[in-house]
């Protein structure tokens, strides 16, 4: 499911940027995305409570960047900075307390670092999926409507927030992105 809605949306970017002429460059950036996803659950590991959300907003900011970067979009990097942070605070706060409470369970002494990290590595694995298939969609949407030259900060927050209005449907795709890590890595 996430390799398609991943490539689904890379494939709309892409051709929304006219950037047609590379056939691969859809798979490009899902595995930009997918490379980022991985990050995010090796920052999961962080022993220190909070430092691994920390890394999770810097490495979906970096993604962005590097979508970016692949499709010659002239984004400046605060732009991409607040959009990630937008991306996460607008996330809902079910999630928030969850990756929260996973993070301070680090701190439990003893093995507590890896039950928060066992807690948070599909949920974060998820996140960075769902990031990655939202912004793609958000810019593409955009660039349907305008050059990229003309789109600006506020022109992103909207439509990335646009892109999270369904609530359900970004919670089903995290869970869903989540699953199928488990699942890759021998979890059940």
């Amino acid at each position: 499911m996430k390799d398609q809605q991943l490539v689904q949306a890379a494939f709309k970017l892409v051709q929304a940027a006219d950037k047609m002429a590379d056939a691969n460059l859809p798979e490009k950036l899902a595995d930009i995305v997918k490379l980022h996803a991985k990050i995010a659950v090796g920052g999961a590991v962080l022993p220190i409570p909070g430092a691994d959300i920390a890394v999770t907003a810097t490495n979906i900011w970096t993604m962005y960047a590097r979508i970016n970067k692949g499709l010659d979009l002239p984004f400046s990097e605060n732009v991409v900075k607040s959009v990630a942070a937008g991306f996460v605070t607008n996330l809902g706060v079910g999630l928030i307390a969850f990756l929260v409470a996973a993070s301070a369970v680090k701190a439990v002494p003893g093995l507590g670092w890896l039950g928060g990290a066992a807690l948070m590595a599909g949920t974060i694995y998820g996140l960075t999926i769902a990031a990655g298939i939202v912004y793609m969609n958000a810019i593409a949407r955009l660039l349907e409507k305008k050059s990229a030259s003309s789109i600006g900060e506020q022109d992103i927050k909207t439509a990335v927030k646009e892109e999270m209005k369904d609530q359900d449907a970004l919670r089903a795709t995290i869970k869903a992105a989540g699953e199928e890590h488990k699942k890759d890595n021998g979890k059940k």
